[in-house]
């Protein structure tokens, strides 16, 4: 007998330590979850793969970027009641031009600096996130 595979979500986003930037995504309004909100690239796991798989390839398929798994670190894992489901945020320090992403779902993305970013309209996880990241790590 097999056990069912666990439901999570693992996401992120990419940060340029030199402009104290983030890279985050635009939701667009095909989502029922924090539509036209900024927020992580990220979403649940497909079959069996690990955390930083599901996030390398959410990011794959969310900007056409390719992650190696050394260049990601964990910022953050921990249950969310209100979903119901895990939760892996990573990070991957990189700086990347827009013109080399291609958007492959949502309505957008940009490069953010962290003293602003609390201005823009975030899901309120990313929020709670980035204010980690910023006390922990950036």
């Amino acid at each position: 007998m097999t056990s069912p595979t666990l439901r999570f979500w693992a996401g992120g986003f990419l940060y340029d330590r030199g402009s104290k930037s983030v890279l985050l995504h635009k939701r667009d309004g095909n989502t029922p979850i924090n539509p036209h909100r900024w927020a992580f690239f990220g979403g649940m796991n497909e079959g069996t793969e690990s955390h930083l798989q599901c996030f390398i390839r959410e990011l794959h398929e969310e900007i056409g970027l390719s992650v190696s798994p050394r260049e990601a670190r964990k910022l953050t894992d921990y249950f969310y009641p209100e979903r119901n489901q895990h939760r892996a945020v990573y990070f991957v320090e990189r700086i990347v031009s827009l013109e080399e992403l291609t958007l492959g779902e949502g309505a957008g993305f940009a490069w953010i600096e962290l003293k602003n970013v609390f201005e823009f309209d975030l899901a309120d996880r990313t929020r709670e996130d980035l204010l980690y990241f910023i006390q922990t790590a950036a």
